[in-house]
């Protein structure tokens, strides 16, 4: 975990700390310790435990999400939660005078006002993730695997995609599959450095989700290869979307750091029909081939 990116939300920090300072206080000031034999240990643990998830909960939330209202919402509902849940393990250790009644019989308040708030942020989260699933629409076929996810192009890794194609394969669905290979890549890797190439193929990968219909889904094969499932398309349509999808890079200029050069790249890329009597493996070493082939002809 990155807990550096707890800094984006100091104010919320500022919160939790509060409300944590705050019960400590009230706890302190209006309590009188019991004798050691008198706690109950186990209440202790059980409830102690509550109290750290909850702030593991609030950890996760913050350097998880960006600043927002749901992010809000959350943090400040677990933090009404768990300042009931210090009271109630600090009343393991503490007793109260009849002057300071009133804090043991006010501390569910705080946890039930948390569970408004949260139930209320829970709804807006809800809101939040129907906006990211039409966004991730095309980069998903029916099963979402984040564990699959390539870290750079944030598209699916290979496997996620075989497994697609094998599912539509052996369901009989008409499908095309297009491959993409970035023209001299590593000789782009040497000029502008690892971290731009990274850069570029994140780019890359935005521009082809963009071509993409809704059904269709694209992936990383491997380094600078890309490859596309295409359900219910001929032939004919992949291979000129593929051509279409050739020219929208080429024509997309990019700028390495600071410069203000802009760099134009090519891709080259070949399609077959996804076939039930020809296996997926056979295919793809095919189209591979054929990649090859014309890697070297350039050349």
């Amino acid at each position: 975990m990155d807990f550096s990116l707890l800094t984006r939300h100091r104010g919320l920090l500022a919160f939790v700390v509060l409300v944590l300072g705050l019960a400590v206080t009230l706890c302190v000031t209006n309590g009188q310790l019991k004798d050691i034999a008198e706690v109950e240990w186990l209440d202790v643990v059980g409830e102690g435990s509550i109290c750290l998830l909850t702030l593991c909960w609030i950890t996760a939330v913050m350097i998880s999400r960006p600043p927002g209202k749901v992010t809000a919402l959350l943090v400040a509902g677990l933090s009404f939660f768990n300042f009931s849940a210090m009271l109630d393990v600090f009343d393991e250790f503490t007793f109260y005078s009849d002057a300071a009644h009133w804090l043991s019989v006010v501390e569910s308040i705080p946890a039930a006002m948390g569970m408004i708030v949260m139930s209320i942020a829970l709804y807006w989260w809800h809101q939040e993730q129907l906006a990211l699933n039409k966004q991730l629409q095309r980069r998903e076929m029916w099963y979402r695997a984040h564990d699959q996810i390539d870290v750079i192009t944030q598209l699916y890794r290979a496997d996620y995609w075989r497994a697609r194609a094998m599912e539509l394969q052996e369901q009989g669905v008409k499908a095309a599959v297009v491959v993409l290979d970035i023209n001299d890549f590593s000789q782009f890797n040497l000029r502008y450095g690892h971290a731009e190439g990274d850069r570029f193929l994140k780019e890359i990968s935005q521009l082809i989700v963009m071509n993409l219909r809704a059904v269709d889904l694209a992936c990383r094969y491997a380094g600078d290869r890309f490859v596309i499932l295409m359900p219910e398309i001929a032939a004919e349509e992949a291979s000129e979307f593929a051509r279409q999808l050739e020219c929208s890079i080429r024509n997309v200029a990019f700028r390495s750091g600071g410069q203000t050069t802009a760099i134009f790249h090519s891709v080259r890329s070949v399609s077959a029909q996804l076939q039930q009597q020809v296996t997926l493996a056979e295919m793809m070493a095919g189209l591979n081939r054929q990649l090859d082939e014309t890697s070297r002809q350039a050349a």
